[in-house]
């Protein structure tokens, strides 16, 4: 879509924006509480975050696409606290003493994240995510709005590998065997990409009906690509 009727520079959030960034925040927190749990699915070693993980980065998408790189990385800069607050609070909670040993024991068990899963989430997401922004920002100003499809999927591939790929060597390292942190990262990051050019043909619809609904395409000319 490029309908130079629909470019302006917006100062602030719109509700469609917040209800964005909390779905957004929401898959994020669901997501890093899911991956430790190992699943194969075929020849595939994934998390179970894998199944709601990758459709962070397809909002992240839609975000940086409509509304463009700066009020993007606030939302990745608000749910990053988000997810340190909720690890931060789950790590109290265990730690609290219980008077049922039975819901402690479930608790230990569901949310035994280790500092390493925590640092390693933390940053495989802000780094990956970062640059799956600056990306797309890019490459909508040079392609002057043009072939949506081909800056969606050149600005995820490299964030997918660098995310799996971090996250898993920061949280897993001695843990699982190489083979496994290897498998996982290769099938993780390979099919992520996957994952989002099958719901490529509904984050476009998603795209044009939301761009004519809140009446912005913002294109990040001139922008200063700094992380804060």
């Amino acid at each position: 879509m490029n309908d130079v009727s629909l470019r302006r520079k917006i100062e602030g959030a719109t509700p469609a924006f917040i209800f964005l960034a909390v779905l957004y925040g929401a898959l994020l927190i669901i997501s890093n509480i899911t991956v430790v749990k190992l699943v194969k699915v075929g020849p595939f070693l994934l998390t179970a975050a894998f199944f709601t993980y990758p459709a962070v980065y397809v909002i992240s998408d839609i975000m940086t696409e409509i509304y463009g790189y700066r009020l993007s990385m606030k939302a990745i800069w608000a749910n990053f606290t988000a997810q340190a607050l909720v690890a931060g609070v789950l790590a109290f909670t265990r730690m609290l003493p219980g008077q049922d040993p039975q819901i402690a024991a479930a608790m230990d068990v569901l949310f035994a994240s280790t500092w390493r899963i925590v640092v390693g989430s933390l940053a495989a997401y802000w780094i990956g995510d970062y640059m799956n922004s600056v990306i797309m920002s890019r490459m909508k100003v040079v392609q002057k709005g043009k072939w949506f499809f081909i800056r969606a999927m050149a600005s995820s591939l490299p964030a997918h590998f660098v995310d799996t790929v971090l996250f898993n060597v920061v949280a897993f390292a001695g843990v699982w065997s190489s083979g496994d942190i290897v498998r996982n990262a290769l099938s993780e990051s390979s099919l992520a990409s996957v994952y989002e050019l099958v719901l490529f043909p509904l984050t476009y619809v998603i795209v044009r009906a939301w761009k004519r609904l809140e009446g912005i395409d913002v294109y990040d000319e001139g922008v200063r690509y700094v992380p804060f």
